[in-house]
């Protein structure tokens, strides 16, 4: 158990390593943020905010960030004017874009080293286990 329990860690450490040096103009949070946005079409902030597990005090200060610079747009819903509905502008979509293409470099680059069995494995590995978790 020890030994899982050191292997999380030093996961958590690497995959944050590589998501904050591929976010050089937000945070990784910011990051995070953006890319739940854009696996939904205009989510409400409380979905997007639960996703991420992230309080609505937080969340919607993030926003704000993201909002004033011209990432994101907050839009009321049309049945429910309480409710605010998100979605990206199109500099939000260029910046969480070359965010991805960042990390996907660098994932490619670490698995670069393995022969083709070995990435299959370990990307499958990685699937099943987020799924899992």
């Amino acid at each position: 158990m020890e030994k899982n329990i050191s292997i999380f860690h030093a996961l958590t450490k690497n995959l944050n390593k590589i998501h904050k040096s591929s976010c050089e103009e937000i945070t990784a949070i910011q990051s995070s943020i953006l890319h739940e946005v854009t696996l939904h079409n205009n989510p409400s902030m409380h979905t997007v905010a639960e996703a991420i597990g992230m309080d609505i005090t937080t969340f919607s200060r993030q926003i704000g960030t993201l909002a004033k610079k011209q990432l994101i747009i907050r839009t009321p819903d049309s049945n429910d004017r309480r409710i605010l509905l998100l979605s990206l502008t199109q500099s939000g979509h260029h910046l969480i874009e070359t965010i991805n293409n960042r990390i996907a470099e660098i994932m490619g680059d670490s698995l670069s080293s393995m022969n083709e069995f070995e990435r299959e494995t370990v990307i499958r590995s990685l699937h099943l286990f987020c799924e899992k978790l």
